[in-house]
């Protein structure tokens, strides 16, 4: 099934025209109907909006284009700003706000092409260790919905790990990443301070909070990494350095 597939693995399917970008979202909304009332890793979905974000993916691939993850369905912690969606951090403080610009990391997703959906659940304002303290309900651990999922980015774990999605964004500040990947058995890495730019990522400790990837294998981390990484004067703490291969 197209929701199970690495990136890697989906874009050569993309490029060959096995697949389009409108079935893989389509089958990434059908996996999250079918299990997410029991894992309460999403918040919320904009079917149609992810919808339509894919078929302008196959449009521009019929087209010649070839980016990166073009028609690659990723998801976002409730922690990034995407323009005219909620940003919650899962909390019901913020009420009905919705996030008037993009966050860096989501303007280089969508110059890369992918097709962003979905708002991933998380300790509320990033500050827990167990996705237990969410304002929208705790998440599951999908091998075991007895036990946690690590937090604060339990959501952006399981919808990769219960296949929900092809690849996810969370944030680390003091393990946020990295343990939820540990204990839901995917691979999340925490980049180096500086190297990903934090604009439009609600602060919880400016001095250590990086946005990082949750991806099936340690190819496809390198491959979201290369894209979310690099210089971006919005943010004083980023790093102008080239980002090697």
């Amino acid at each position: 099934m197209a929701h199970s597939l690495t990136i890697h693995q989906l874009v050569e399917q993309l490029r060959a025209g096995e697949l389009s970008s409108r079935e893989a979202t389509q089958a990434c909304l059908d996996r999250v109907e079918q299990v997410d009332g029991r894992l309460n890793a999403f918040i919320s979905v904009d079917a149609a909006d992810a919808l339509a974000q894919a078929d302008l993916a196959d449009q521009a691939r019929a087209a010649g284009e070839d980016r990166p993850l073009l028609g690659v369905p990723v998801a976002v912690k409730d922690v990034l700003a995407v323009k005219d969606q909620s940003l919650n951090c899962a909390s019901k403080l913020l009420g009905e706000f919705n996030s008037p610009y993009d966050a860096t990391v989501i303007q280089k997703l969508r110059d890369a092409g992918a097709v962003i959906f979905g708002r991933l659940n998380m300790d509320e304002f990033a500050m827990g260790s167990s996705t237990e303290n969410s304002a929208f309900g705790p998440t599951r651990n999908p091998w075991n919905t007895d036990y946690i999922p690590g937090g604060s980015s339990g959501g952006s774990a399981v919808a990769v790990a219960a296949d929900e999605c092809i690849a996810s964004l969370g944030s680390d500040t003091g393990g946020s990443i990295r343990q939820p990947a540990a204990l839901c058995g995917c691979v999340g890495l925490k980049p180096t301070y500086g190297r990903v730019s934090r604009y439009g990522l609600v602060a919880f400790a400016s001095s250590l909070d990086q946005v990082g990837p949750f991806t099936k294998d340690v190819r496809d981390a390198a491959t979201l990494l290369q894209v979310i990484a690099g210089a971006d004067e919005r943010d004083s703490t980023n790093v102008p350095e080239p980002v090697p291969n």
